[in-house]
């Protein structure tokens, strides 16, 4: 109960400092030569970042979602972001209490990547661009998104959905409305009804995930993904790589600031339900939630058991007498050891397996099992060793043969030695599947990435995603205490 007290303290504390008043600089801008000396927020990757760069009078932060940009602006951790002026609909400034200081005079053209060798579907895309530009259907969709004070109010009109054929596979790193964003379990947005349409002008059916920018060029190049979105811009480094179809909009950049002091919502309880109401409640947005929660388990879950039997041959091959088994398993324990997890992952997803078709989540429970079995074989031979040699013997004298006696005098021994260490590999593991959003798998972290696309509240969604972690993890490690106590 002491513990449960602490916890329940520690929780009101993050509360109570997340929800105070952490509103951002008022700056006055008003030209490029203004930014001097300023803090300047971008998305990583993008034309912004390279741009803000070359300035050596600016600090650049960056960040890899469009939510933190919003959030390094409102909560003081930056003075200016610098985005296309449609980044951020009238009801997003208002609701953030941010403005355009000024627009820049420059213009980029942006387009929908493909694969090199997809030259065909290139062609087709700029025909049917062509095509809805002649007869006004163009100009129909750019006026539904861009000619209304809040895109959240608008829906996306019906389009006829293919349902057999090779689907077209749309990878996208944009969650900002009008472009493309998530609104409830649909995806919705200008880009969005392009490509829808273009899916049925193909006759094709759609599918699309989200990736962080950096792996949209990846996912292409690797074959897991047919088109690339989210306001790409049209470069000449970029052009090596990929396909461009034909620009399908202009992007004009501008400078956001926060715009004056945050006004009160009627305290810290108020606050508190208004951003519970926003984050879960509206658009029912606590399926990301609940939808995340399973792929985490299930990813978790599957990981934990094949990593274990993984763990169990390779502990074989370590203390076998035979040499070169040995060997190949200790150089195998030694490269899992020195890769970094994420770097795993994605060599996994991007190369290794990449030609096979396994879906992400298939990958994720082969990459982490790889990787807990090299730690865990470890555990299991220094707990098998500290099983004294004279009990191996004794069970054998008594008549028991070598794998009784390692059944059930050596075993019981060694998995009660080893259990704290293996405990501790285990919660590892499932916290560990929170970077699994890198191979476009939407699991619990997503989710809360997803909320904060749609609320930009960056914190709320993640207090409950710990509170969610840490019970599960908690649960964990009574249930292996439990398992090894009967």
């Amino acid at each position: 109960m002491k513990q449960l007290r602490l916890y329940a303290l520690a929780l009101t504390a993050l509360l109570l400092a997340g929800c105070a008043d952490r509103g951002g600089k008022t700056v006055k801008l008003n030209s490029e030569a203004d930014v001097s000396g300023m803090t300047v927020a971008v998305m990583a990757g993008s034309i912004y970042d390279f741009e803000m760069s070359k300035r050596s009078d600016i600090t650049v932060t960056r960040f890899s979602s469009a939510p933190d940009v919003v959030a390094a602006i409102t909560t003081g951790y930056a003075d200016v972001m610098k985005d296309d002026e449609i980044s951020l609909s009238p009801g997003d400034l208002r609701r953030q209490n941010l403005r355009i200081a000024f627009r820049c005079a420059e213009s980029f053209d942006i387009a929908f990547a493909f694969r090199k060798d997809d030259a065909g579907t290139v062609g087709l895309f700029n025909t049917f661009l062509e095509e809805i530009r002649a007869d006004g259907t163009y100009d129909a969709i750019y006026h539904r998104w861009f000619d209304t004070l809040d895109p959240d109010t608008v829906n996306l009109p019906s389009i006829e959905a293919v349902a057999e054929g090779q689907p077209l596979r749309v990878v996208t790193h944009s969650m900002m409305a009008p472009m493309c964003f998530r609104k409830g379990q649909l995806w919705t947005g200008f880009e969005i009804e392009l490509l829808k349409r273009f899916a049925a002008y193909a006759k094709r059916p759609i599918t699309i995930s989200l990736l962080d920018a950096a792996s949209g060029s990846a996912a292409l190049q690797s074959g897991l993904a047919d088109v690339w979105s989210g306001s790409i811009f049209i470069t000449e480094e970029r052009s090596k790589m990929v396909l461009f179809t034909k620009p399908y909009y202009q992007c004009h950049p501008a400078y956001f600031v926060y715009d004056g002091e945050r006004a009160g919502s009627g305290g810290f309880w108020r606050e508190m339900e208004e951003s519970f109401r926003k984050n879960f409640i509206q658009e029912k947005r606590w399926h990301f939630l609940v939808d995340g929660l399973k792929e985490t388990i299930i990813i978790a879950v599957l990981s934990l058991l094949l990593g274990t039997l993984l763990a169990a041959a390779i502990c074989w091959m370590r203390m076998n007498r035979r040499r070169w088994l040995r060997l190949l398993a200790a150089t195998y324990i030694d490269i899992m050891r020195g890769v970094p997890l994420l770097v795993i992952l994605m060599l996994m997803f991007y190369v290794v397996l990449a030609p096979t078709g396994l879906n992400a989540t298939a990958v994720a429970v082969i990459s982490f099992a790889l990787v807990f079995g090299a730690y865990v074989s470890e555990i299991f031979r220094t707990a098998i060793m500290s099983v004294g040699k004279g009990q191996t013997e004794a069970g054998v004298a008594l008549g028991f043969t070598p794998l009784q006696t390692f059944l059930y005098i050596v075993l019981p021994q060694a998995a009660k030695a080893a259990m704290p260490v293996y405990k501790g590999e285990a919660v590892s593991l499932f916290k560990n599947t929170s970077i699994v959003g890198y191979i476009a798998i939407q699991d619990l972290t997503k989710a809360s990435d997803l909320i904060r696309s749609r609320t930009f509240d960056a914190f709320f969604p993640l207090i409950i995603i710990s509170i969610i972690y840490f019970v599960l993890a908690w649960l964990l490690g009574k249930l292996l205490d439990r398992i090894v106590k009967n």
